[in-house]
């Protein structure tokens, strides 16, 4: 599931927050990689030229293991197309809780 609303930092842009499904998970990192391939899926989209922040949680499985998300509160400052490498691109992720 995707939601998506006003950014409270700046209103002319996206807050983008993907709820994903996946029952194996045991903390955040484990989200990296698909994370990642969804920046560089988003990136490329007319939605994503105006995003400022993602979010990345494993809310939508029906147990989830922690609360915590990854997110880029800097989305536009990121290219978000392999450069200079895919594990850069995941250090990027910061993990927080949303409480």
């Amino acid at each position: 599931m995707v939601n998506t609303g006003n950014a409270l930092e700046k209103p002319d842009t996206r807050h983008i927050t993907v709820h994903l499904d996946v029952a194996a998970s045991t903390s955040p990192d484990d989200l990296r990689p698909v994370a990642t391939d969804i920046a560089h899926v988003l990136k490329k989209t007319e939605i994503g030229q105006h995003t400022s922040v993602v979010d990345i949680n494993n809310w939508g499985t029906a147990k989830p293991k922690y609360r915590t998300l990854l997110t880029d509160e800097n989305f536009q400052e990121h290219p978000w197309n392999g450069v200079p490498s895919k594990d850069a691109e995941m250090a990027i992720w910061k993990i927080v809780d949303p409480e």
